[in-house]
């Protein structure tokens, strides 16, 4: 996954943009967005130097969040909330207590995270609380009913990972590319998945409180979609 726009913006506003070296809160030699890697005082960047830094730390603090991925599947939200997270502490190891966490209390201890050099913060209080409250915002709010486009949208499953069928008798159904995503329900059954099947998302899909699921184009080119969750139970895990 990667840091959508929202994410960056949400960093870009906590951290602010310094284009001379400066000592954070913490005392450590900083410039650009937060960067503080071989940063000596007395520095001085361009813009364009200080949105390469940033983009360079981001793949850090990604990999920091991605690493756990397989144990929560992070939505965008979540992803984009821990990265801002990442990028101002170092990492989210001591808070997800290395994977063992559930969500609940990941969200809980979050708001703990607002001190420098044992003092309060207003400032990292005022990040922490914006970080949660994107960490818990549903990734479906607001949002219309997909388009069929790989990667256009992706929800709780993420673009290129394999998944696993949970029932057996599960359901592929095709649409035309001309059709508006609320047609996947609708579309001709064209064949069904056993249970413990294999399956790797190419994109997802969501029509009302369902995720489809879309799985490439069978030997007759014909779009095949599968319903991953209806809102009530996945079919896929």
């Amino acid at each position: 996954m990667e840091t959508s726009k929202n994410g960056i913006n949400l960093i870009k506003q906590f951290e602010g943009c310094r284009l001379t070296a400066y000592k954070c809160a913490a005392g450590v030699p900083t410039i650009g967005y937060g960067h503080t890697a071989g940063v000596k005082m007395g520095q001085t960047i361009t813009q364009e130097q200080a949105e390469k830094f940033l983009k360079d730390d981001l793949i850090r603090y990604e990999k920091n969040v991605e690493k756990y991925d397989d144990k929560y599947r992070w939505n965008q939200n979540e992803f984009d909330a821990l990265v801002s997270f990442a990028f101002n502490t170092g990492s989210i190891d001591q808070l997800t207590a290395a994977g063992t966490r559930d969500r609940k209390t990941v969200a809980e201890k979050m708001l703990q995270y607002n001190k420098a050099a044992g003092k309060t913060l207003d400032g990292l209080t005022k990040r922490r609380k914006a970080e949660r409250e994107l960490f818990l915002k549903s990734e479906g709010q607001n949002l219309q009913a997909a388009s069929i486009e790989p990667g256009h949208i992706q929800l709780n499953y993420k673009k290129g990972s394999k998944y696993k069928v949970t029932v057996d008798g599960l359901r592929i159904r095709t649409k035309q590319p001309a059709q508006p995503p609320s047609a996947v329900p609708k579309g001709e059954i064209i064949g069904t998945l056993k249970k413990g099947t294999g399956i790797k998302n190419l994109a997802t899909a969501r029509v009302g409180e369902a995720i489809w699921m879309y799985m490439g184009q069978d030997g007759k080119d014909r779009e095949q979609w599968v319903c991953a969750d209806t809102g009530d139970k996945a079919y896929i895990e």
